[in-house]
C-alpha cells in the first residue's frame, strides 16, 4: 500500500503538469442529407433569407419587412451534392460560431444539421478570414470575405438565384 506521502507527491505532479488544450480538427462535411437548414443574410434592409421544410427549400426576398419574392425550390440529390462541395471549398466548417466588428453594417446567420452534425455561424459587420476562417476578418469596409463570397454563391445557385459568371474564386 502505498504511503501518504507518495500521493501527495504524486498530485502534486499531477496538479503541476501543464495541461495543453486538445485541439479539435474541423472536418469538412459529408455527402449527407440535411435535416434542417436556415440561411438568412440581412444589408440595409434588404434581407434574403433560404430555409429548408421538409425537402423544399423557401427563398425569400424582403425590403424593409415587405415581401419581394417567395419562391420554392426542390433541389436534386445532385444539387445538395455540388452545395456541399462547395461550402467545403469555403471551409465552412472551420468558420467560427460568431463574427462581429462594432457599428452598424451586414448581418447574417449559417444555421443547419445534417446527418450527426450540427452547424452554427453568424455574423454583424464581420466576415471569416480568407485563409484563416476561423478568425474574423477585421476589415468590414471591404465587404464579405472570399469564403462568405463562395458560401453565398453556393447557397444561390441551390436556389437557382445566382447570375451566370459570377462565382468568387477563391
Amino acid at each position: 500500500m502505498p504511503r501518504a506521502g507518495t500521493f501527495v507527491v504524486l498530485l502534486a505532479v499531477l496538479l503541476a503538469w501543464p495541461l495543453r488544450a486538445q485541439t479539435v480538427a474541423a472536418e469538412p462535411f459529408p455527402p449527407a442529407k440535411f435535416t434542417s437548414l436556415y440561411i438568412e443574410r440581412d444589408e440595409k434592409g434588404a434581407t434574403v433569407s433560404v430555409q429548408l421544410q421538409g425537402d423544399t427549400l423557401i427563398y425569400t426576398t424582403t425590403l424593409q419587412g415587405k415581401a419581394l419574392e417567395n419562391v420554392t425550390v426542390h433541389p436534386s440529390d445532385d444539387d445538395w451534392f455540388k452545395f456541399i462541395q462547395a461550402i467545403n471549398t469555403a471551409k465552412l466548417y472551420k468558420w467560427a460560431p460568431q463574427y462581429y466588428y462594432p457599428g452598424q453594417g451586414p448581418s447574417w446567420v449559417v444555421d443547419f444539421v445534417m446527418a450527426d452534425r450540427k452547424f452554427n455561424s453568424a455574423g454583424t459587420n464581420e466576415y471569416p478570414k480568407q485563409g484563416d476562417e476561423s478568425n474574423p476578418q477585421a476589415n468590414p469596409k471591404s465587404g464579405p470575405s472570399v469564403p462568405f463570397q463562395l458560401f453565398w454563391q453556393a447557397v444561390l445557385t441551390l436556389v437557382g438565384k445566382a447570375p451566370q459568371g459570377t462565382a468568387a474564386k477563391p
